[in-house]
């Protein structure tokens, strides 16, 4: 009797299992007629939506600045028909100060092999107002608010040849580095043509930024004659303070003063720091 019931249970249970697959097969193929009925009126009412275009990228190389040994390259990436980001970076290679600014000093007082080089890093937003398909990020006219950190830096060996009151000679030598660094915030204007599948000039027609950054000197004496004790750092600090006007608009600012036995390092904060930019970059668009 027991078997009897289990056995009937178990084939109402697969009867109904049936039945509702077959209820299923039925509400599905009167779905789908009706689908195909609407589909035939209304062949775009069930029309798959388009994809959206892929990402438009394009990186680029600044021709104005080779001839600057400024290495300057962007990344472009355009994600909307009027928005893209790019991400630029540059690079001035080291190299000597001009003799039209500065002669490097033989057996006086100065640098005697000075080097200089800076780099930076630009963040930007683009905004492409063309409407027309032709118009459209990253090909066009566009505004480009951006924000820039930039380091710029002067190094090399300094010597300073003295006579002391008891007319004894001093012929010290320092390792001496000034770098000038911070950020700015700016607009740009430029139009890019996007010419053929890969191909693309950018014109960086003009952008001005403005911000704030500092200014630091150290110096280190590298030949072991100088050793300042305790009052000496204390004058030596009075001294940098009290003249730190010779640096002129390097010194207008707040200033810090930090010293060591062989040692003195020169921070001047809360300067004004501007960039300016313009160029002409060709690029490889994938």
């Amino acid at each position: 009797m027991k078997t009897t019931k289990l056995l009937l249970t178990c084939v109402l249970f697969a009867a109904n299992l049936f039945v509702a697959k077959a209820e299923k097969d039925l509400l599905l193929k009167s779905i789908d007629s009706q689908l195909l009925t609407y589909t035939k009126k209304s062949p775009t009412m069930f029309a798959a939506k388009a994809k959206p275009a892929a990402l438009q990228q394009v990186v680029k190389l600044n021709l104005f600045q080779l001839p600057l040994l400024n290495f300057s390259l962007q990344y472009e990436c355009a994600f909307h028909k009027n928005l893209s980001g790019a991400l630029g970076f540059s690079f001035l290679m080291p190299r000597g100060i001009p003799a039209a600014i500065y002669e490097p000093s033989q057996n006086a007082n100065g640098f005697t092999l000075p080097r200089f080089n800076g780099w930076s890093v630009t963040p930007e937003f683009r905004f492409y107002p063309g409407k027309k398909v032709e118009h459209q990020a990253p090909h066009g006219f566009y505004l480009a608010p951006y924000f820039r950190y930039s380091k710029y830096s002067i190094g090399g060996e300094y010597q300073n040849y003295s006579v002391d009151t008891n007319g004894v000679a001093h012929d010290d030598h320092y390792t001496m580095k000034a770098s000038y660094y911070g950020f700015t915030g700016g607009l740009m204007m430029g139009s890019q043509w996007i010419i053929g599948e890969h191909f693309s000039i950018d014109w960086w027609i003009f952008g001005f930024g403005a911000g704030k950054a500092k200014f630091q000197i150290d110096a280190t004496s590298t030949d072991g004659s100088i050793y300042l004790n305790t009052a000496d750092q204390a004058q030596l600090r009075t001294d940098i303070t009290n003249n730190i006007g010779e640096l002129g608009r390097f010194g207008a600012g707040s200033v810090s003063v930090e010293t060591t036995t062989n040692s003195a390092k020169v921070t001047v904060s809360g300067l004004p720091m501007t960039s300016i930019r313009a160029g002409l970059t060709v690029g490889f668009k994938f």
